[in-house]
């Protein structure tokens, strides 16, 4: 079970800070001498000293060498997103930068993911990662019935955006038109609203002796189609910005750089990656930030995965994200994200309509 974080004084939190900030700037390791000369004046750097080594103690900090420096750790940099940093505001030059590309006309899916990936590799400075919509889980808007013979059945699906799905089904006993038509105005009231999920909950939290052997059929046969429905998304993942990976230090090692780019390249982990975040129920403009050892791949250890959920309109989501050093800039790249995440959701309404 994953322990809370230990509490951090006032100074203790100002001094994480300041290691963040400065190590994100330079990526060397930061000492006492230079946090007294360029964050704290009114402390000693003994002071300063003293307060690095308790950090370290308790693992929000790291000491690459004896006489070096100190770096953040992944616990430092989850207590420094979770409790200490300030986003920075989308400057008016981003905007303009990146609006332009949202507002030309309807174009194919692919292409709009492909520049939006483009935009935000540039404006991140990271590997960026989109993937194309995909339906939220269909939610049952009416049922019908309609009598094909005495064992055979129409099924009639209207989902919620006016989806309409028919399917003759086979029953298990005789089924008369007025049994079926009964049948389905009991479910429309009972299910209308829900998803194949809810549904299934509501079904089996029926007590045994209430159960109907004609009404559990129906249910199956409703629930067969809406999960049908449900997975059959193609998951199209785009990215750009490998070469940003190039500049940074932390992939100067070329194993380390093959593993992330071997993720990255391969389409299938990076989408599986991106679904095993669960960002569909997460509010509007909600961020995760998936710090180093957090991420279940060890190829991906060392790196940081930001990422949200574009929506368009009620019934389209889409993932979109990017990838890089554990020290990256969070306060910039979080409200940056978002902000795509908006453009490209708008843009997608407004082409699928």
């Amino acid at each position: 079970m994953e322990q809370p974080p230990v509490p951090l004084d006032q100074r203790k939190q100002q001094i994480l800070k300041a290691v963040v900030s400065d190590y994100t700037e330079t990526g060397v390791p930061v000492g006492s001498h230079a946090l007294a000369g360029k964050y704290m004046l009114a402390w000693s750097s003994a002071t300063i000293r003293n307060e690095l080594a308790n950090l370290v103690d308790i693992g929000y900090l790291l000491q690459p060498h004896t006489s070096a420096g100190r770096i953040p750790s992944d616990v430092g940099y989850r207590y420094y997103v979770d409790f200490l940093m300030e986003e920075e505001p989308v400057p008016q030059l981003v905007r303009r930068q990146a609006d332009p590309v949202f507002a030309q006309p309807a174009m194919a899916v692919e292409e709009l993911l492909e520049s939006a990936a483009q935009v935000l590799a540039r404006l991140t400075d990271a590997v960026s990662i989109v993937t194309g919509p995909q339906s939220v889980a269909a939610k049952l808007k009416h049922v019908d019935f309609v009598s094909l013979d005495e064992r055979h059945a129409l099924l009639i699906l209207v989902l919620e955006g006016n989806l309409i799905r028919q399917q003759p089904v086979a029953l298990s006993s005789e089924a008369p038109q007025e049994m079926l038509s009964s049948l389905a105005a009991q479910l429309n009231g009972e299910l209308r609203g829900l998803d194949s999920a809810a549904i299934a909950a509501k079904r089996s939290a029926l007590p045994t002796a209430l159960a109907d052997p004609l009404r559990d059929e129906l249910i199956d046969h409703i629930l067969t189609f809406m999960r049908a429905v449900d997975t059959r998304q193609d998951t199209m993942v785009v990215h750009d910005g490998v070469r940003n990976l190039l500049r940074q230090p932390e992939f100067g090692d070329v194993i380390h750089l093959q593993q992330v780019l071997d993720v990255v390249e391969e389409e299938r982990v990076l989408g599986q990656v991106l679904a095993s975040m669960e960002l569909g129920t997460g509010g509007s403009g909600a961020v995760q930030m998936v710090i180093g050892a957090e991420n279940d791949l060890e190829q991906l250890h060392g790196c940081s995965l930001v990422l949200t959920t574009y929506r368009a309109g009620e019934t389209r989501r889409g993932s979109i994200g990017v990838l890089g050093p554990t020290r990256m800039r969070y306060p910039q790249v979080a409200p940056r994200l978002r902000y795509i995440s908006q453009r490209v959701g708008e843009a997608i309404e407004r082409m699928l309509g």
